[in-house]
């Protein structure tokens, strides 16, 4: 592809920029193998929670961890790590590392000192938080008399909440490892984390902890956290001081920088939580865990590549501006968008045409989560995948708007979305009163909308401030090759589905009614086959929820003498439980697998083909680097012959 001569799509300095984009290149990976490693055992996380505890246990499980503890940390790591990174690194070039560790010790004593009132508040009241930031139902949720969502959240976020230590300081020394270009370990501690959580689940349910196993897994996953970073931080620990000097210049620069910053992730954390949890809590049970189940392959496949590029790409970005290169960092900038757009654009619809498939190869496990709920969650998947080439353009273009310190814009921009975004849910939900599938369809594509919007402002204000960002001739030129690819491989991905199900001896309806225990009946929604297991209890001991009743394990349960008791203690009586997972699993990836590793495969050969017919320069790019790398990798190998 030619490029247009008074823009460059590469730096002026060939040579810098390709010893740059080595480093931000291998940092990247680095950071990808532990996200990898994290995001796969997110996964695993959920669909062990689904399996065992969906419907109360997994709503009020969402509403602790995800909408409350989970947000808050999300404020502190998303405004901590831009605003601490610029400041850190130039406190350690100008005026030396004890300067630097000054700042970070200061920084840290406040934030435990803030941790320590959040955690205690939350401690004391969980009650009236529950009873605020929900809309749990008090009472009627369970006819049997067992505990109801509002109360298995209070008992959660009693004990869950002093997770918040590790997970909030943990924001923190990410981002000191950053600073001195460590980037794996950081990062691996995300993975350890899930792993901690998923420990606690087995464990638990092994010992037949019940819910219990929930608290165990959160508290659990908040320790190994910080543990691993302050192993990793070694001896730089040594450098800590005990200080609250609010005098320190570095740690007024920080303020100045992170006040603007934290209202705009204030209000786009307020917006996913509006969003994901308020609204949708206030639906019947289970519909609040089959839409957080819906974002989690969204999530998985958007923080692989984006989301690690962004981390690696910080420090570098920060070097430019502080070199006034604006020249090499909008080339940069141009050429690491188009490479995402290039994974990304066909990816994302890939993934909506398999996001049926592939919640099924991850939920459908033969526990308490039914076939129809499964649906439910792939299509909310597939709205949130369509986001995902927009999404990787955010991440970058954040942090060219973090490193040059332009953090008023972006906080404009994020909060007039976010408020976009929260707009269509509250008129969808509240006033219309949509309901079901139809509510969680509105909230996701409100979400979708939004981000997109989003992101193009993103970049046309930056290219307004000057920086030669995304050359029209150029951009556009492959912008149309990309989408011509993109229509390629969904289009051969949707064609190698078709064909997989046909060649398959059962039909999907069949599949589907055969994993939810009903007959071979076609079209039920999904209140009708909740409604239909409800009635089947009493004469199959099986435990799917139903949409409008507590999750079994409790519904024989009495109810709880004081209500901010442990969730799970009150239900030790319970004998029935969530069948063993292995065999159903099994089944369920002998029929969902083809369904998802053909069509993906098909949709790959595509993919290359198409590059190169199109003559699409990023991807051979790509090629070459990784050809040098393994050559590079093959001659260290290599013994030396002595002459």
């Amino acid at each position: 592809m030619n490029e247009s001569p008074e823009t460059p799509a590469v730096p002026p300095a060939p040579e810098a920029s390709h010893s740059v984009g080595e480093r931000v290149i291998k940092a990247t990976a680095s950071i990808m193998v532990a996200h990898t490693l994290a995001r796969v055992m997110g996964v695993v996380q959920w669909s062990f929670i689904g399996h065992y505890h969906y419907g109360a246990e997994s709503d009020a499980f969402v509403f602790v961890f995800e909408g409350i503890l989970w947000s808050l940390f999300l404020i502190g790591e998303e405004s901590l790590g831009p605003a601490f990174l610029p400041v850190f690194m130039s406190a350690r070039e100008k005026d030396g590392e004890e300067a630097a560790w000054r700042f970070t010790s200061i920084l840290l004593n406040l934030q435990t000192m803030v941790l320590l009132a959040v955690v205690a508040l939350l401690m004391l009241y969980p009650e009236q938080a529950v009873h605020l930031f929900s809309r749990f139902k008090a009472e009627g949720e369970t006819p049997g008399g067992g505990l109801t969502r509002a109360e298995l959240a209070t008992g959660f976020l009693k004990l869950m909440a002093p997770s918040l230590f590790g997970l909030s300081i943990g924001s923190l020394t990410y981002m000191v490892l950053n600073g001195y270009k460590r980037f794996f370990w950081p990062a691996f501690a995300d993975a350890a984390l899930k792993l901690a959580m998923v420990a606690g689940i087995v464990i638990g349910h092994q010992t037949g902890m019940n819910s219990d196993a929930l608290i165990v897994g959160v508290l659990a996953a908040g320790v190994t956290k910080i543990a691993v970073h302050l192993y990793a931080l070694g001896s730089h620990l040594r450098k800590y001081r005990f200080s609250l000097d609010l005098g320190d210049p570095n740690l007024k620069r920080f303020f100045l920088l992170v006040a603007p910053l934290l209202a705009g992730i204030v209000f786009a954390k307020a917006r996913d939580y509006f969003n994901n949890i308020y609204v949708i809590s206030s639906l019947e049970t289970g519909l609040l865990s089959i839409y957080s189940f819906g974002r989690k392959i969204y999530n998985t496949v958007g923080f692989l590549v984006p989301y690690p590029l962004s981390l690696a790409l910080f420090p570098f970005l920060c070097e430019m501006v502080d070199r006034d290169d604006q020249a090499q960092m909008g080339a940069f900038l141009t050429r690491a968008s188009r490479i995402m757009l290039l994974i990304f654009l066909p990816v994302s619809a890939v993934i909506v045409v398999l996001s049926v498939p592939m919640a099924q190869a991850v939920f459908q496990t033969g526990g308490k989560m039914g076939a129809a709920d499964v649906v439910l969650a792939g299509q909310v998947n597939a709205i949130y995948s369509a986001v995902l080439p927009f999404y990787a353009l955010e991440t970058i273009m954040m942090q060219a708007y973090f490193s040059s310190r332009r953090v008023f814009s972006v906080a404009a921009i994020g909060i007039f979305f976010s408020a976009l975004s929260m707009l269509v849910s509250y008129v969808g939900v509240v006033q219309y009163k949509l309901e079901g599938s139809d509510a969680l369809m509105l909230v996701a594509l409100g979400f979708t909308v939004s981000r997109v919007l989003k992101s193009i402002a993103l970049i046309v204000v930056l290219k307004a401030t000057g920086l030669p960002l995304m050359p029209f001739k150029p951009m556009l030129s492959f912008l149309v090759r990309a989408a011509i690819l993109t229509a390629a491989c969904g289009g051969a991905s949707l064609g190698a589905l078709h064909l997989v199900e046909k060649m398959q001896p059962e039909s999907k309806t069949a599949k589907l009614a055969e994993a939810s225990g009903k007959s071979d009946e076609e079209g039920k929604s999904l209140e009708e086959a909740k409604t239909e297991q409800a009635e089947s209890k009493s004469e199959v001991k099986t435990e799917e929820p139903a949409a409008d009743e507590k999750s079994p394990a409790k519904t024989a349960a009495p109810k709880p003498a004081a209500k901010s008791e442990a969730p799970g203690k009150e239900s030790k009586g319970e004998t029935t439980k969530a069948p063993a997972a292995g065999s159903s699993i099994f089944r369920t990836l002998l029929r969902a697998g083809p369904q998802v590793a053909f069509p993906g495969l098909v949709a790959a050969l595509v993919f290359v083909l198409g590059c190169k017919l199109l003559r699409l320069e990023e991807f051979d790019e790509m090629l070459a680097y990784a050809q040098e790398k393994l050559r590079r990798r093959d001659k260290k190998k290599s013994p030396v012959n002595p002459t």
